[in-house]
C-alpha cells in the first residue's frame, strides 16, 4: 500500500472504488463516479465533524448537491476543468451513489479526530486523487505555446501559467520552481515532489531546500504556510515564499506583521522562476531561447511524474 494511503485513511477506500468502477477497455473511471466522490469529499470538508447519512442523502438515497445546477459550482470550487463532457442532468450513477464509499470512510469520521488543519490537508490529498483521474478522463491535450514565447523566459512562464489556469492546482508552479532551482544549483539534487504535495505542504516545513535556502511554494497560501515561513526565517534560514501574483501584496504584509525583524522574501511564480536566468545563461554562454528550452525540458521531466500529459509543454521544433 502506498505510504500516502497508510497515513491518510481516506485514500485507500477511494482508490478501491476507482478500481471497481474503472472501465475494462479504456481503463478510465466514469465521470459520474468521480463527481460522486468529489461531492462526498466536499460535504466532509464543509462539516465540522463526521457527516451523517441523513445529511448526505435524501429519503430515496439521492446524493445531495448532485444535481446539474450544483456541478459547475463544485468543479469551480476545486479548480477542476469545467468542460468534462457530462450531460445536463448532473450525477447519474444509479442506486445510492457512493454509499458504500461513504460508509467506508464513515462520512469523514475516519479523520474527524484530527486537528482542523490536518483534516484539511488529508481532504486536499483525496481531492487531488480525484483531480488526477478526472484529467485522464477528460484527456486534455498537452500545452501548446506559440514559438515566439520561448525566446523570453518571462513570457514563456506567464504563458504557461495562463494556459493551465484552473487545472494546475499548484503542480505546475511546483515543477517550475523545482526546475529553476535545478538549473541554478546543478550540483544539488532538487527533489521532485509528488502531486499530493503540490500546494499542500504535507508534513514538510518547505518544498525545496538548498544549503541555507528554503523555498515554500503555495499559489493559495494558508496559515500553515505562513507559520512555516516565519519559523524557518527565525531559525536563520533564507526563506523564499512563492505565491500567485494576486496574493503577493497580502502575503508580504502578513509576513511583515508576523516577523517584523527577520524578512521572508515574497515573489510571485513568474518573478521567482525568471530571476537568475539571465545570469545562468551568461555563465553557460546560452541564448535566451536555449535557456528557456533547458527550463522547459526540466519542467517536463518533473511534471511527467504526475502521469498527466495535459500539463506537459509541447517543445517547439
Amino acid at each position: 500500500m502506498p505510504q500516502q494511503c497508510e497515513e491518510n485513511p481516506l485514500l485507500q477506500p477511494i482508490l478501491e472504488s476507482f478500481e471497481v468502477k474503472r472501465g475494462k477497455r479504456n481503463g478510465l473511471v466514469p465521470r459520474s463516479w468521480l463527481l460522486v466522490v468529489l461531492c462526498i469529499l466536499d460535504m466532509i470538508g464543509e462539516a465540522d465533524g463526521a457527516v451523517s447519512e441523513d445529511d448526505a442523502y435524501t429519503y430515496d438515497y439521492t446524493l445531495k448537491g448532485s444535481r446539474a445546477s450544483a456541478i459547475p459550482k463544485l468543479l469551480a470550487k476545486y479548480s477542476f476543468p469545467l468542460k468534462i463532457g457530462l450531460g445536463r442532468e448532473g450525477i447519474t450513477t444509479r442506486g445510492a451513489p457512493g454509499l458504500r464509499l461513504f460508509r467506508a470512510i464513515r462520512g469523514g469520521g475516519v479523520i474527524a479526530h484530527r486537528p482542523k488543519a490536518e483534516r484539511a490537508l488529508l481532504l486536499n490529498e483525496a481531492v487531488e486523487l480525484v483531480r488526477l483521474e478526472m484529467l485522464r478522463v477528460v484527456g486534455q491535450a498537452p500545452v501548446e505555446i506559440p514559438s515566439h514565447c520561448f525566446d523570453d523566459i518571462g513570457t514563456f512562464v506567464q504563458s504557461l501559467l495562463d494556459a493551465v489556469q484552473n487545472r494546475s492546482n499548484g503542480r505546475v508552479e511546483q515543477a517550475l520552481v523545482g526546475a529553476k532551482l535545478q538549473l541554478r544549483f546543478p550540483d544539488s539534487i532538487i527533489p521532485n515532489n509528488p502531486s499530493f504535495a503540490a500546494d499542500r505542504q504535507t508534513r514538510r516545513d518547505c518544498d525545496f531546500e538548498v544549503d541555507d535556502i528554503r523555498v515554500i511554494v503555495s499559489v493559495a497560501p494558508k496559515d500553515q504556510h505562513f507559520e512555516s515561513a516565519v519559523s524557518l526565517v527565525q531559525a536563520g534560514r533564507t526563506v523564499y515564499f512563492i505565491v500567485a501574483e494576486k496574493h503577493c501584496d497580502t502575503a508580504k504584509k502578513r509576513l511583515r506583521r508576523m516577523s517584523p525583524t527577520k524578512t521572508v522574501v515574497v515573489h510571485d511564480v513568474n518573478q521567482y522562476v525568471t530571476s537568475n536566468m539571465g545570469e545562468i545563461a551568461r555563465d553557460r554562454k546560452l541564448s535566451p531561447r536555449q535557456m528557456c528550452m533547458l527550463l522547459v525540458a526540466e519542467y517536463n521531466r518533473r511534471i511527467a511524474a504526475d502521469n498527466d500529459p495535459s500539463l506537459q509543454v509541447v517543445e517547439p521544433a
